[in-house]
């Protein structure tokens, strides 16, 4: 989960239980259509807790409008949740998960969190360590404590060969000193909801990690990700929805979806100067890549 600075308290609550967001896309605005291959979400959060009862037709929306694949990671290590990314893997063969702590949790680490992170990373569907990083813009957990739990999983993700899916927000050279110092060189992952700058592309380049593009990349005001975007190699971008949070631009303001990861690739594409169709077919072709999925 990574929430945008300048609209952090408004979508706060998007995606609760009950909450006023949409729950549907509107008919005015009709998300970008795909003449050919499908789209993969590479990080969204699908759980009962954002999408309750109407989970199954957010699903079936965004199948139905050609998102292909998704890789929904862990935030928590409460075994509740847990078992429900689990059932969830299991009963739909496009959905994907992954295991992790969120840095806004990383105070929770406990002596025998490595085991679980491990038990469940062994059930089918699970495919990377993850969501898990630094994230000094809120620090709801110490920072040395945030700093040591990533320690942690990236050891586990190079003790598992498995990329691992980093949330980093103000605190990139404390990031990228961690991911070289415990991964050894062995360690591939990606940067979800990426919201640096071209000034972090060297760094991210020599680590060899993709980067993943969110709703942010349609605000006006993220000039710096846009241009980020612009340069990012093409065999390592991604597009994901970090949903419920961060809705693209025309949907501003509702509770975000998978479907909706369109418009973000529809932006990525635009600039980059090309088509719709060929970010899409290169960014699947990449999180497969990644992920093995």
């Amino acid at each position: 989960m990574c929430k945008d600075q300048s609209s952090a308290k408004s979508e706060q609550n998007i995606g609760a239980i009950g909450g006023k967001a949409e729950s549907k896309p509107k008919k005015s605005k009709a998300v970008p259509t795909l003449t050919q291959g499908y789209v993969i979400d590479s990080h969204a959060h699908v759980t009962r807790e954002f999408f309750a009862e109407e989970r199954d037709q957010v699903l079936a929306r965004a199948k139905g409008g050609g998102v292909g694949k998704m890789v929904n990671p862990a935030v928590t290590l409460e075994r509740a949740a847990l078992d429900e990314l689990a059932e969830l893997a299991q009963s739909n063969d496009w959905i994907f998960a992954a295991c992790g702590l969120h840095p806004h949790e990383a105070k929770d680490w406990q002596d025998d969190s490595g085991a679980l992170v491990e038990e469940y990373l062994a059930k089918p569907g699970f495919v990377a360590v993850g969501e898990c990083g630094l994230d000094f813009f809120y620090d709801n957990s110490p920072r040395e404590i945030q700093m040591q739990v990533l320690a942690r999983q990236v050891e586990l993700a190079v003790k598992h060969n498995l990329p691992i899916i980093i949330h980093c927000r103000d605190a990139w050279s404390e990031t990228f000193s961690i991911l070289k110092e415990h991964g050894k060189g062995k360690l591939r992952g990606v940067f979800h909801c990426f919201t640096g700058g071209p000034e972090h592309l060297s760094e991210i380049n020599a680590l060899d990690f993709y980067v993943s593009f969110s709703g942010i990349l349609t605000y006006k005001k993220s000039v710096a990700i846009q241009e980020a975007a612009a340069l990012v190699r093409e065999d390592r971008m991604l597009v994901e929805t970090d949903c419920p949070f961060l809705a693209p631009q025309s949907v501003r303001g509702e509770r975000n979806e998978p479907l909706f990861v369109l418009w973000t690739a529809e932006k990525l594409a635009q600039l980059r100067n090309t088509s719709l169709d060929e970010v899409v077919a290169q960014t699947t072709a990449n999180a497969e890549q990644l992920f093995a999925i």
